[in-house]
Parts: C-alpha cells; sequence; structure tokens
C-alpha cells in the first residue's frame, strides 16, 4: 500500500483539490495521511467533513506549528504505507497516478533502489515543470539527476517507507525548515531511483507558499542552510557553495573563525568571506 503525505497549515482552500484529485484515483489502494502543523483556520473542520463521506481512506493528526519538516518526520513516523510519497496541500495529483506507482512498485524491489521520481505538471496546464529525465524507466541517484544529468524543475519522488525512516529530517531547535535536498542528497550516498518520464502530480505555486518565498525562508533558517551548503560542497566543490555557507553563517550570526574552521575548506571560506558579506548587503537594501 502506498502512503500518501499531506502537511497542512492553514490551507483549508487548497485541500479540497487534492482530495478531489484522491477521490478519482484510478487505484484507490493507499492512506492519505495528513498532519495538519498548528493551523488556526478550518483546516480540523474541513479534513474531519472529509473522513466523514467515507470515501477513501483518510488518518488525521494534529501537532502544535514545528514546521513542514517536523510534520514530515511525524507523517514517516505513522505511515502504515510501504511506499511513501509527500504532496503538499497546494498540490494534486493526476488520476494514474497511484497506479502508476503500483506498476511501478516491482521495479524497486532491490536493496540499492530507494524510490521511484515522476515528472509534475504546472497548475491545470499540460507543461512539464523543469526538464524530462534524459531517459525513461532508468536508475538514477536524485543528486546525479539535478547535477550530473542538469534536470530541471521539481519532481514528484515515491520512497520507500523504510528509506524514509532511514533518513528523517533534522530538527533544529529555533527553525522550522530544512531544505529537502539535504535529505535527498544524503540518500542518494546510498541509493538511487528509478526515473519515470509520467506526470504524477500538478502543482501551483500560490504567493504564499514554500517555493515563491524560499530565500526569505532560508535566511530565517540558517543553521539548516549552513548544514545543507556545508554538506553538498563535499559533493559538488564550486565557490558559489562556499559563498552561500558563507552567506547563511552571517544570517545566522555564526562568528567567523567558526565560520572558516567549521567548513571543509577553510581556506576558500576564507576568500570567499567578502563576497558573500556583499552579496547579504544587497540583498538587505532590496528586501
Amino acid at each position: 500500500m502506498l502512503t500518501i503525505f499531506t502537511p497542512a497549515y492553514n490551507r483549508r482552500n487548497e485541500l479540497q483539490r487534492l482530495y478531489a484529485s484522491l477521490v478519482a484515483q484510478t487505484n484507490q489502494d493507499f492512506e492519505w495521511l495528513v498532519i495538519d502543523d498548528g493551523s488556526v483556520d478550518d483546516t480540523v473542520s474541513v479534513m474531519e467533513g472529509f473522513m466523514c463521506e467515507s470515501k477513501i481512506r483518510i488518518r488525521f493528526f494534529s501537532q502544535e506549528n514545528g514546521g513542514k519538516m517536523r510534520a514530515h518526520n511525524r507523517g514517516v513516523e505513522r505511515a502504515e504505507g510501504e511506499l511513501f510519497v509527500c504532496i503538499d496541500s497546494d498540490d494534486w495529483l493526476e488520476p494514474h497516478a497511484v497506479s502508476q506507482i503500483l506498476q511501478d512498485a516491482p521495479l524497486i524491489e532491490d536493496d540499492n533502489v530507494a524510490g521511484m521520481m515522476y515528472l509534475c505538471l504546472q497548475g491545470e496546464t499540460n507543461e512539464v515543470i523543469g526538464t524530462v529525465f534524459p531517459w525513461d524507466h532508468q536508475y538514477c541517484s536524485y543528486f546525479d539527476v539535478y547535477h550530473q544529468h542538469h534536470v530541471t524543475g521539481d519532481k514528484t519522488i515515491v520512497y520507500k517507507t523504510s528509506v524514509m525512516r532511514e533518513f528523517l529530517f533534522p530538527e533544529i531547535d529555533g527553525e522550522k525548515f530544512v531544505p529537502e535536498a539535504l535529505i535527498y542528497n544524503r540518500i542518494s550516498e546510498k541509493y538511487v531511483l528509478l526515473c519515470v518520464n509520467v506526470p504524477a502530480a500538478r502543482k501551483e505555486y500560490l504567493e504564499d507558499g514554500y517555493t515563491n518565498n524560499y530565500f526569505n525562508l532560508c535566511k530565517k533558517n540558517p543553521k539548516a542552510q549552513i548544514l545543507y551548503y556545508k554538506e553538498l560542497y563535499r559533493k559538488e566543490r564550486t565557490l558559489y557553495n562556499v559563498a552561500a555557507y558563507n552567506l547563511y553563517c552571517i544570517y545566522g550570526k555564526v562568528r567567523f573563525k567558526d565560520m572558516v574552521r567549521n567548513h571543509p575548506s577553510r581556506f576558500w571560506s576564507f576568500v570567499m568571506y567578502l563576497p558573500a558579506y556583499v552579496k547579504h548587503l544587497l540583498k538587505e537594501r532590496h528586501a
């Protein structure tokens, strides 16, 4: 069975479209697991209404507001499906999505395969977000998909639940946002994904969503970004990754000597401090 997980925070209006797409699935062998992250709107009553209809299997839990990644970890812990896919509240599935996932499931039984990766469409259009994979039904790590084969755009990733439990998101005191790529890159060290050139979901980028507010989220959660760019530099030794690490150290008010000392390349961290500080000043000026 598949667990379709949705973290929700003040998304009562968007949940209806996602719910309708789940009811319309051609294969109903899934559970919809929703973690409400301390919403102050009518999200709870909306979800209770869905459950009363008994059209699909729904499991719903609430928690104090702690950010998407804490909700994600609770979802992984509570998931009852062998496969796990996170579908945000402002996204929705193609009618064939569950059928496609379960059809491909036998192809990921090897221990070195973590799951499947599918395309996403832009809103109500048939336009693929970013680019397609250079091959269909082939295996590749998440990191290599983006950094070696230069695929772009959001994709829908279905992981084995056991893999997700092996790679939980760090829960950083005082922060509520961790880039998903941090965990996906860690998974890439051990596992590959089956890449499928079939759309599984549709995304609509809302003005108050994660994507459109990404930099502000990063700025408010610098410790997670410091960790992300520090690990990314070990895989991709570019000056950009050094400058980004330095930039978020500045936002995180990390002392200069600690910033340099804790980076894998102390020399380049020292050299790139001035460019990072200039970029910080420019961003503050245009904020």
